[in-house]
């Protein structure tokens, strides 16, 4: 009887001590303080062994050599993946940069998954950690494309990441703006590989619908100019054109005539040309455009500093 009359007293205490803790906030859920540490060991533990006893049950899938799943898997996760986990060349972002537990960097040999679990995880996503669960949007094969390209990842340069997310496939959203080389990028300096893979990164999100993306690529203090007008800073642009821009570009049509650049030590600019189809306030719209951007490197990647934009009537 007093072993049951202490037993009983103790999960009183117990609870009292838990609704306290709960309810008075001691608990600080702040990204920027990080976790004791047996609390961070037991929550990696637990997330390890239930992605390995789930992946389990995920059917292998064949070809994921395949050259042309790998290059569709490429842009999936040049669009969506490497303001969290990086691309080959890129060191941080603003956005990884605030996120807790951090997102694995991918580029790196040590953070390559099996299969199984690579495709368990994209598909179904990570609690408490800011992975979403891309099944809801993405069918299966999208998804093992992307498996595919990540057990290439860590084995590119940053010119062969370029080369490869710059292929025919990648991210669609049906009603994206298609992209079609005329001239190339072929004859370009070598240097100018991430700057390019930065500009193109740009136009892709605001393609998507997703300008919070675009955004992220401009330097805080960009200069655009565009039809006389000037924009000084993102959060200008931000607050005027991006969204006009965006839902231009998402039913659009554009080919890259030429293009030109260079990159000198932590400076480089891209200079486009190119034909785009598209419609604006209900009419059909065929233009000429001459875009010029420089760009200059951070420690978060290649920023954009500025943009000087012109069309005229195709």
């Amino acid at each position: 009887m007093k072993i049951f009359r202490f037993s009983l007293i103790g999960l009183v205490v117990l609870a009292v001590l838990v609704t306290g803790f709960i309810y008075g906030g001691l608990f600080n859920v702040a990204a920027d303080e990080p976790h004791w540490g047996v609390t961070y060991r037991l929550i990696e533990s637990t997330r390890q062994h239930s992605v390995a006893v789930r992946a389990r049950n995920v059917s292998a899938f064949p070809g994921l050599n395949d050259a042309k799943l790998i290059a569709d898997g490429a842009g999936e996760y040049d669009e969506m993946c490497t303001g969290c986990h990086l691309a080959p060349g890129m060191t941080e972002s603003e956005l990884r940069a605030g996120l807790y537990p951090k997102p694995p960097d991918l580029t790196k040999p040590a953070a390559r998954l099996e299969p199984a679990e690579a495709f368990w995880i994209i598909k179904h996503g990570l609690k408490m950690t800011g992975m979403p669960a891309w099944g809801v949007t993405h069918d299966d094969s999208r998804i093992w494309s992307m498996v595919a390209f990540l057990q290439k990842l860590p084995d590119l340069s940053p010119q062969a990441y370029h080369e490869l997310t710059s292929q025919n496939g990648g991210h669609h959203h049906g009603d994206e703006a298609d992209e079609e080389h005329e001239g190339g990028t072929s004859a370009l300096p070598a240097a100018t590989a991430e700057p390019v893979a930065t500009v193109e990164s740009f136009f892709r999100a605001l393609a998507s619908g997703n300008p919070e993306s675009a955004t992220r690529l401009l330097d805080s203090h960009v200069v655009i100019y565009e039809s006389g007008g000037v924009e000084r800073s993102r959060a200008e642009y931000a607050a005027h054109h991006v969204q006009s821009d965006a839902q231009f570009l998402k039913t659009a049509k554009q080919q890259v005539l030429s293009r030109t650049g260079d990159a000198v030590g932590d400076l480089a600019w891209v200079a486009t040309e190119a034909r785009i189809t598209g419609s604006s306030g209900g009419k059909s719209v065929k233009l000429v455009s001459t875009e010029t951007m420089i760009l200059r490197k951070n420690a978060d990647g290649w920023r954009i500093v500025h943009i000087h934009w012109s069309s005229r009537p195709a």
